[in-house]
């Protein structure tokens, strides 16, 4: 017998399987003198192969590893065009709300296009691009104008629409993929706020550190680096997932199950407290625009809780903490909807309310599909393969009321 055991063991699969995971370190040594020994011993091909195999990255993964240089250039120019009203005699109220999210959205969109292999996708997604851009160009300048103002805000969530195109590709059809695309969107949220925190943190260290030396460039660091670290920041949170993490991180998922039972508990507590106080949304309009932001968050933690659920499984504790959440949501948004339905019929329409009903009916519905298929799930007679599609399926009709709402509300109203 020698001193390497996998030698003495080549006829003995069971044996040389033990000898492995007693301890894996001496295997490896075994093995590498036991292959210059013997190179032609099959059985010893198969265990080099078994140890030293690597997982190939995924295709999007090593082309985004080759891409940080693309990345560090996207960077600069997206700050260099946030910055142009500093250089060119642009008016900052007037290009700011329209070009930074064209500016933001379209970097991403153009970081996805890489991995676009279909020209008429292309073609779609630039296309759509140039036509966001020519009609916030053509937006008159008024910042008392309520179409125009609902029309910048809702002209994000139509970029985004080309911005799911672009990172799905040719698979945009598939409610799996947009089921990824809702993923990417809130790892995208959570690295942007870590980004910001240390962001943050680095730039007080190097405003104190300039400090000491009598050194001021509290300005020029503001307006520059910081303004070209944020709008950076959602590229960087695109690299961080698409490349060094491959796609493969579930934070969002995560923290909206962990915040479910706790967005639960505050919206019990604050139905309750909303009929002791006796407030009501039908005659306060701040109180009601609380009212619609509750509803968005806890529709996004919905979401993407939903989206995050295994097919093959799912905790009955989080199914029925997701159906209260789901239920106590539509209660909410019963109550936002009969009050701008009061605002409505008492004040007349206006694009504010034209532009929040819209949103509010849409959500209504959707919640009211995802409360049906998970009670479904809940009592065995559906999966939650079906609750993602109702989730998945939805998405284009918020695409379409946004584009309803940039494009024709201000025609409808005039500008006004």
């Amino acid at each position: 017998m020698s001193d390497n055991e996998l030698i003495d063991s080549l006829g003995d699969p069971e044996k040389l399987e033990m000898l492995f995971r007693s301890n894996p370190q001496q295997f490896c040594a075994w093995l590498d003198e036991a292959s210059s020994e013997y190179p032609e011993s099959e059985t010893l091909r198969v265990w080099n192969a078994r140890v030293y195999f690597t997982t190939p990255l995924p295709e999007s993964a090593a082309n985004a590893k080759a891409s940080l240089l693309f990345v560090i250039v996207l960077c600069l120019i997206s700050g260099f065009l946030v910055k142009l009203p500093a250089f060119l005699p642009i008016t900052e109220d007037w290009y700011y709300p329209r070009f930074v999210p064209l500016i933001v959205v379209g970097a991403l969109i153009v970081y996805f296009m890489r991995t676009v292999d279909s020209n008429k996708l292309r073609s779609v997604v630039l296309s759509g691009m140039l036509l966001c851009a020519v009609v916030l160009l053509l937006l008159p300048y008024d910042t008392k104008a309520d179409s125009i103002i609902m029309a910048l805000i809702h002209a994000p969530l139509v970029l985004n629409t080309f911005l799911a195109i672009a990172f799905m590709s040719e698979e945009w059809r598939k409610p799996d993929a947009r089921l990824r695309y809702i993923r990417y969107v809130g790892e995208m949220a959570i690295y942007v706020v870590i980004i910001l925190l240390g962001g943050i943190v680095l730039t007080l260290l190097t405003l104190g550190l300039f400090n000491l030396i009598d050194a001021s460039i509290e300005e020029w660091y503001i307006e520059y680096i910081v303004v070209i670290g944020v709008v950076a920041s959602p590229i960087v949170a695109t690299y961080l997932y698409d490349s060094v993490l491959a796609r493969e991180s579930k934070l969002a998922t995560v923290i909206s199950n962990v915040f479910s039972p706790l967005f639960l508990i505050t919206v019990i507590a604050y139905l309750i407290a909303l009929i002791y106080q006796g407030k009501s949304p039908y005659t306060d309009r701040n109180f009601l625009i609380v009212f619609n932001g509750l509803l968005m968050i806890v529709l996004a933690i919905t979401v993407f809780s939903v989206s995050g659920m295994s097919r093959t499984k799912s905790s009955r504790k989080m199914d029925a903490i997701n159906i209260s959440l789901v239920s106590a949501t539509l209660v909410i948004n019963a109550i936002a909807l009969s009050a701008i339905i009061f605002r409505l019929s008492e004040y007349g329409i206006s694009p504010n309310r034209l532009a929040v009903t819209g949103a509010n009916v849409l959500i209504f519905l959707h919640l009211i599909l995802i409360l049906k298929e998970y009670i479904k799930q809940f009592r065995g007679m559906s999966s939650s393969d079906r609750i993602n599609k109702v989730v998945a399926n939805y998405l284009p009709a918020y695409s379409a009321w946004s584009a309803f709402v940039m494009v024709m509300l201000p025609l409808i109203f005039w500008f006004e």
